[in-house]
């Protein structure tokens, strides 16, 4: 049972490292531009405009992986509850 509850906690902080991360990355993206700055009046084209995170693909990682840290987070919570209803329902029944 300790085991169970264990690996639930431990689970619970990667969650939480997992989305610190991602949170830091959708919060500041790297501020360069991906490619230099076009003068002209036209609409960018391309990854004209966009920061050097989201050209590279890395700010929607961040996205994905702060959706998979909540469903992480999640499921961690929800096994450790059932470890808790097991280990009373043991030691209400004196076992």
């Amino acid at each position: 049972m300790q085991v169970a509850i264990s690996a639930s906690v431990q689970g619970l902080q990667r969650a939480g490292e997992r989305m610190d991360r991602a949170a830091a990355t959708i919060a500041a993206p790297t501020p360069a531009t991906a490619r230099g700055s076009d003068p002209s009046p036209a609409p960018p084209t391309g990854n004209e405009g966009l920061t050097a995170a989201q050209a590279s693909g890395e700010m929607e990682r961040a996205m994905v992986d702060a959706i998979v840290a909540r469903r992480t987070y999640e499921a961690n919570a929800k096994a450790l509850r059932i470890a808790d209803e097991a280990q009373r329902s043991l030691l209400s029944r004196g076992a």
